[in-house]
């Protein structure tokens, strides 16, 4: 999971209805005995929690304190994607087989910098754009890494980023079985 951290969650109440999201996702949907880091950015990264496994609700819970509760302005894309990379790789060789759950807005003109980067990393990235002003390259993402993609209004009424966090599964239809990474 991605989590952007930017100016428009504070105008659209974004970062409360991320959390909600992100901790229902952590608490209830995310597979057991799977792998999960938390990295959040805004116009730079920052890792909130290296790869835990979910072996008991308390990891669980542990997760869930390392959501963002404030916003910052900006959202760079790569350096999100490339520092939860880094996470990744400091469990694993590689990051052939990393999951990452991108959550953002997709304002991101410079998203083209790392696409080739991405593409040659053997990962896969599950893109949730929120809002209306997502960049074309942001679903690019999804595609080109045989990941699913979502969207989610600013609408208050709507439930558009906790149904995007549940569609979320494996090929098989059960949550990740693989390692995932929460960014």
């Amino acid at each position: 999971m991605a989590l952007t951290m930017f100016l428009l969650y504070m105008q659209h109440n974004r970062i409360s209805r991320l959390r909600q999201a992100a901790e229902v996702f952590l608490l209830q949907i995310i597979e057991p005995n799977s792998w999960v880091g938390i990295v959040t950015f805004s116009h730079y990264a920052g890792t909130q929690s290296n790869l835990q496994q979910i072996v008991s609700d308390s990891v669980r819970s542990s997760l869930t304190t390392h959501l963002p509760t404030v916003a910052n302005g900006g959202t760079s894309i790569c350096s999100g994607v490339l520092a939860g990379f880094q996470v990744f790789k400091r469990q694993y060789s590689n990051t052939e087989g990393c999951e990452i759950v991108l959550l953002t807005d997709g304002e991101d003109s410079a998203i083209g910098s790392c696409i080739a980067e991405i593409e040659r990393s053997g990962s896969k990235i599950h893109t949730i754009a929120l809002g209306p002003n997502a960049a074309r390259e942001l679903e690019m993402l999804s595609s080109m890494t045989g990941g699913l993609k979502f969207a989610a209004t600013d609408s208050l009424d709507s439930n558009g980023l906790i149904d995007a966090f549940s569609g979320i599964s494996s090929g098989s239809g059960s949550v990740f079985q693989q390692s995932i990474q929460v960014c």
